[in-house]
């Protein structure tokens, strides 16, 4: 901001804000990422240096550069680029990051994927369950009694865990983390997903769109029936 202000300062001393003055003006404000309030002082601080030079600079120059200046705050600042995350295997990526983001759990894991497999990502699993956070898995039957599946062996450790019953399958695989971190993809928490697929997930930290992906958590839980 300070640096903003020494530009405009300099540039009423020749009564006029030229077209130079005003692109290098332009890029600081947008690369200062302002914010709304930062702009209203901004414009307060464009008056200010007017009034300043309100007995020294015809008016008619004065209005003029004031409304160019004024223009300047009109500019939109660039849009951050989030903190979503895209990865891919085969590699250990997109294990890696899965087991990083259930170790920062706070209070909440709700796991919708179509097959769990990859012991390390299972013993990450129960590992937060017994530091007390809320775990549910929602799966898909068929894949839950595959050999390797951990879903029954988490179940029986009390974590509560649903599987459809349906001739389709549950083929979703989403995460939903403390209600506002959300891991989606082709990825299926296996090994050989780690080993041997071409897979991806994206993950990002998005109220908006944890709650939709909640949402359809919430009605599968609703809808399908408890693993015994």
């Amino acid at each position: 901001m300070k640096e903003i202000i020494t530009l405009l300062q300099e540039s009423i001393t020749d009564n006029v804000l030229v077209s130079s003055e005003r692109k290098e003006l332009k890029s600081l404000i947008q690369s200062s990422r302002l914010s709304p309030q930062d702009f209203n002082v901004l414009r307060s601080e464009i008056f200010k240096i007017a009034q300043t030079h309100s007995q020294t600079i015809p008016t008619s120059n004065l209005l003029d550069w004031v409304e160019s200046a004024n223009k300047l705050t009109l500019t939109k600042p660039e849009k951050p680029e989030g903190n979503a995350r895209v990865l891919f295997s085969p590699g250990t990526e997109c294990r890696d990051a899965i087991i990083q983001q259930i170790k920062l759990a706070k209070f909440s894991v709700n796991i919708c994927v179509f097959t769990i497999s990859d012991n390390e990502i299972t013993d990450e699993i129960i590992a937060a369950s017994k530091r007390g956070i809320s775990i549910k898995i929602v799966t898909d039957d068929d894949k839950s009694f595959d050999t390797g599946s951990d879903v029954n062996r988490m179940a029986k450790m009390g974590i509560p865990t649903k599987i459809d019953g349906m001739r389709g399958h549950m083929h979703h695989k989403f995460c939903v983390i403390d209600k506002e971190t959300v891991i989606s993809g082709s990825y299926n928490w296996t090994r050989s997903a780690a080993d041997r697929n071409y897979e991806n997930i994206i993950i990002g930290t998005n109220v908006r769109i944890a709650k939709a992906f909640l949402n359809e958590f919430d009605k599968l839980w609703r809808d399908l029936k408890p693993l015994n």
